[in-house]
Formats: C-alpha cells, sequence, structure tokens
C-alpha cells in the first residue's frame, strides 16, 4: 500500500469517527449511542441493490462518489441498502460484468465503464462493500437489508420470495446469508445493523413460524456481531405487529432489537383518498398504523419503531399521495418517528422487463442530478431534526408546524407570525383544548382578528378569540372563536407567507360529503424539548 493510499484511509477513519459513534443500542423507545448516551435519530433512504442486476442502482448515472454525496447533501445520516440473499450466497464469485451480459443490459454496461469502471470486474461483494465504504466517506450509516432471496423487484403475495419455506426462501439459506453478511461486515465503522427480511407475505404466512424463524434469525445475527441493532418486520407486507401485544418476543437481547413498520397511501385500500374526506382518511390512516404498530412507543413496555419504508409520487401525479403525504409527515413529527424514505434512486438498470425505468417514488430524478420534488428538502426539514431527547431536563414546548407545505411557524422582526423553514421557529406553549397558544418567554399570545386577516400576538390572552382548540378528527385544524361565536381556523395563505384565519373546511365528523381539501389548515403543535 503507498503512502498515500494509507493517508487516505486515516483520513477516512478520522471523518467517520468524527461524524458518529458506533455500535447503537436500545434503550426503551429510543436508539441510542453507546458511547455517550445521546439519542440516534435515523433519516434514511432506501437504496435498491437486491434486484436482478444484483448491484447498488445508479452506477450507470454518476460516479459512486458522487451519488454518496449527494445523500448526505439531502440530510440523510443514513441508507437502508437491501440485498438479496442469492447474492452472496449462490452468486458470489460471479462479476458484475458477468451479470450485466447475461441479462442482455450491454448499453448500461457501458454506462457503468464510463462513471465506475473498475466495479465491474468485482464481485457482488466487492461491489456491495464499495458502496458501503463510499457511503462511510461521507459520514453517511449503514443498514443491511435483506431484501427478498431471489434477485428481483418486490413484492407480490405470491412471488415465492415472501415467506418461511416459499420456493425462494429456503429457511436454512437465509440463516446462512445472515451469518455471513454479520461476520463479513463486523467492525465496518458505518454499519450498524442488519434488517432481518422485507414484507413478510404471502399464503404461507402465520405467525407460530414468525416467531420461531425471527427468533433463529436475530440470534444468528446477534452471535455472529452481538454489535449490530436487528431490526425485525411484522406480517402483512410489514403492516402488522399487532399480534406482539399478546405475546411478547423473547430474546435475551432487547437492546438490540427494533421493530419496523411500511406504510404507504396504499396501505389499504388506495381508492379511499379519492372517495372519502381527507380528515376522514387520514384519521383512518393513522388510528390503524397505531393499532399494527405505533402502540410499540408507548406503555409499559415500550420498544423503538423504524417505519423503513414510507414514500410518495416526487413527480406530483398521484391524487392520494397527495393527501397522504401531509398527513403521515405531521404524524411522524408528533412522535419524532425513526424513518426510512422509499427511496434514494432515481433509476433502475432494469425492472420487471423494462430497461433503464425511473423510479416516481426516488429524491433523484431519471439523471440523478437534481431532485425531483423541487420542494423535497422543505417538506423533511422538520423531520430530519431531533425533536425529543431522552436525557434532556428542558421543559416541553412547542413547534407549529405546517404539514402541507413543511414550513414551522416564525415570529418575525416586525412581531408577524408567519410561515418559514424549520431549520429555525418560534416556540410556543398550549396546555389543551379552551387555552391560548402563547409565545416562549413572552407575554403575548395568538389571536383571531377576523375572517380572511392574519392571526395577531396579542397581550389579550383572556379573550374567546385567543382560545383555540383542536376541532376535526385529526386534531390538525385550530380553531377558535369569531366576536359572533363562528369558527376560524388558522390557513396558510397560498400565495404569501402568511398566517390567518379562515371558515373551518370540512371539520364536521358526520359529514361524508365534503370533499374540499382542508390541508392548507392543517397546523400540528409539535412537541419539543431539544
Amino acid at each position: 500500500m503507498s503512502k498515500t493510499s494509507l493517508l487516505l484511509l486515516c483520513l477516512l477513519a478520522i471523518f467517520i469517527s468524527c461524524c458518529y459513534s458506533l455500535p447503537l443500542s436500545v434503550q426503551k423507545r429510543w436508539i441510542i449511542d453507546d458511547a455517550t448516551g445521546k439519542r440516534v435519530k435515523l433519516r434514511c433512504a432506501h437504496w435498491v441493490a437486491h434486484a436482478k442486476p444484483m448491484l447498488a442502482e445508479g452506477l450507470d448515472k454518476a460516479p459512486l462518489n458522487n451519488i454518496s454525496a449527494n445523500v448526505a447533501k439531502a440530510g440523510f445520516n443514513c441508507i437502508r441498502l437491501s440485498y438479496a440473499t442469492y447474492m452472496f450466497t449462490r452468486y458470489a464469485n460471479h462479476t458484475v460484468r458477468d451479470i450485466f451480459h447475461a441479462n442482455d443490459i450491454s448499453d448500461t454496461v457501458k454506462a457503468i465503464e464510463k462513471h465506475n469502471p473498475s466495479v465491474l470486474n468485482m464481485t457482488h461483494l466487492q461491489a456491495y462493500e464499495a458502496v458501503v465504504d463510499s457511503l462511510g466517506a461521507h459520514g453517511v450509516m449503514v443498514l443491511i437489508d435483506n431484501h427478498v432471496s431471489l434477485p428481483q423487484w418486490c413484492c407480490s403475495n405470491d412471488d415465492q420470495n415472501g415467506f418461511f419455506g416459499d420456493r425462494h426462501f429456503n429457511t436454512s439459506e437465509w440463516l446462512q446469508g445472515l451469518a455471513f453478511i454479520a461476520h463479513h461486515f463486523k467492525g465496518k465503522p458505518n454499519v450498524f445493523g442488519m434488517d432481518l427480511r422485507n414484507e413478510l407475505r404471502g399464503s404461507r404466512q402465520n405467525q407460530h413460524d414468525w416467531y420461531k424463524y425471527i427468533s433463529q434469525g436475530a440470534k444468528t445475527i446477534h452471535e455472529v456481531n452481538p454489535d449490530f441493532l436487528i431490526i425485525i418486520s411484522g406480517l402483512s407486507f410489514d403492516n402488522d405487529l399487532s399480534f406482539l401485544k399478546k405475546r411478547p418476543l423473547d430474546l435475551n437481547f432487547p437492546n438490540k432489537i427494533v421493530y419496523e413498520s411500511h406504510v404507504y397511501s396504499f396501505s389499504g385500500d388506495t381508492n379511499r383518498w379519492h372517495v372519502q374526506p381527507v380528515n376522514w382518511v387520514c384519521n383512518a390512516t393513522i388510528q390503524l398504523f397505531h393499532e399494527q404498530s405505533g402502540f410499540l412507543l408507548s406503555g409499559k413496555n415500550p420498544a423503538p419503531l423504524f417505519v423503513s419504508e414510507f414514500g410518495y409520487d416526487m413527480s406530483g401525479g398521484s391524487f392520494a399521495d397527495n393527501k397522504y403525504l401531509p398527513c403521515i409527515l405531521s404524524y411522524f413529527a408528533s412522535v419524532d418517528l425513526e424513518w426510512s424514505l422509499w427511496a434514494f434512486q432515481g433509476s433502475y438498470y432494469y425492472r420487471q422487463g423494462k430497461v433503464g425505468p425511473g423510479e416516481l417514488y426516488g429524491v433523484m430524478d431519471d439523471d440523478w442530478k437534481e431532485y425531483r420534488d423541487p420542494k423535497f428538502l422543505q417538506r423533511f426539514e422538520l423531520l430530519g431534526r431531533t425533536l425529543q431527547d431522552p436525557r434532556s431536563n428542558a421543559s416541553k414546548s412547542n413547534i407549529m408546524f405546517h404539514p402541507l407545505t413543511g414550513y414551522c411557524a416564525h415570529v418575525n422582526n416586525s412581531k408577524e407570525v408567519v410561515m418559514g423553514d424549520c431549520k429555525s421557529n418560534s416556540l410556543w406553549t398550549y396546555e389543551g383544548d379552551g387555552t391560548p397558544i402563547r409565545l416562549v418567554e413572552s407575554s403575548k399570545c395568538l389571536k383571531a382578528v377576523g375572517e380572511g386577516l392574519p392571526a395577531t400576538l396579542s397581550d389579550d390572552c383572556l379573550s374567546p378569540e385567543s382560545s383555540w382548540k383542536a376541532v376535526s378528527m385529526t386534531g390538525l385544524h385550530l380553531a377558535t372563536s369569531d366576536k359572533d361565536g363562528e369558527l376560524l381556523c388558522l390557513e396558510k395563505e397560498s400565495n404569501s407567507t402568511q398566517i390567518v384565519t379562515r371558515k373551518c373546511i370540512c371539520i364536521r365528523d358526520d359529514d361524508s360529503s365534503c370533499y374540499d381539501n382542508p390541508q392548507s389548515q392543517w397546523f400540528k403543535l409539535v412537541s419539543t424539548n431539544v
């Protein structure tokens, strides 16, 4: 090894150690840094490497180093990097070039040769490890995700890749693959854990086998690498962990166990976003999520919950996703969840018979140069912050969050209440329905003046116009009464940063015919002690 190479490796090690400290562990519902006890909030994106070509997507579009830099630039501190079991149990000695030629994707080979020529002669393991190392060089942690066994697009109920005992889910081979990965990546400074299996599903699924094989898989990883967090999925495409209410998973290393769940607009009935009032569907979505997995965050024995997949059509073309996203963002912010967005990749080498298709749910565009959603950074600014610190003794206050835009409320230099970015924000106190919303470290509170007029800061905090309550089933409408006793809700002006009060939109729980979109009036008071 040359002196230059040795120096680069030393600098890399220093950079990684300064940006995060591994291993991680679990303390009640929180993930913490073992060395400091400080909370580590996962804000991740998924990067597909499990598909038929068996290579992390995008190496035909840009140098690997550039892609990893863009992951960090987008605000992610980790990548959920998927793999297929067979990549390492059956095709370990095959090179990237061999597989691409076998699949007759010659144009893609030329593109990889242009941007990442060294990758083509690597084995799958070497190429996968190169991606892990590149992410580490940019301060990005990695969660290794066993997505499938047979390399292919995921997922369907009948793909024979979904549950223990399926044609492409031999349990012994699966355990072999887990042990291999746990051993091979042991000591990697930026790999913090492994995902046992993505989206268990299909006609074979049952709770008895779930407990049996999930326990075997977790023990296999822990025996080989006790430092790793182990991420555990439920049933029904990773939507359902409700059976844990009756029978908890009995493992003797609970400080390494994190549960995962997935939630999309199509989790359940996609069409309901079209045929029912938005407040109804949002409320039902959150209630179902809580019943199936969100319950883990509270109670006598809380546990960490990692939403390892959620996402939206970033081109803006999905009616359901456009309604779903503000709903789910408001909930995630309110409980300060760990999360992983599907997905980072802007395109695929090969997907379901097509060469080079784009990913509408991808953070990057088809060329991997720009964000597909120009408002992406703004939308996820608050979710990227740590809002709750289990070690903090500070009093709790609230951030006023507008989930439709991703903005937070500020009091500007002119003492006006306006919307702005969530890197910083004004803080508020609120004691519940019928009480004022007060500006922290001030005698002033939020007051309604009238229909269509800006909400103001006032010293008159005892008047009816300064008394606020949640008035819809989502709890996302903050309303007060005007001088005539009519309800007015906070609303962000569409063409300005002003917050005004207007007649509340579709807040009645019994009005099934109200299809106006109320999301401009959605405000969430998000608790924080940071």
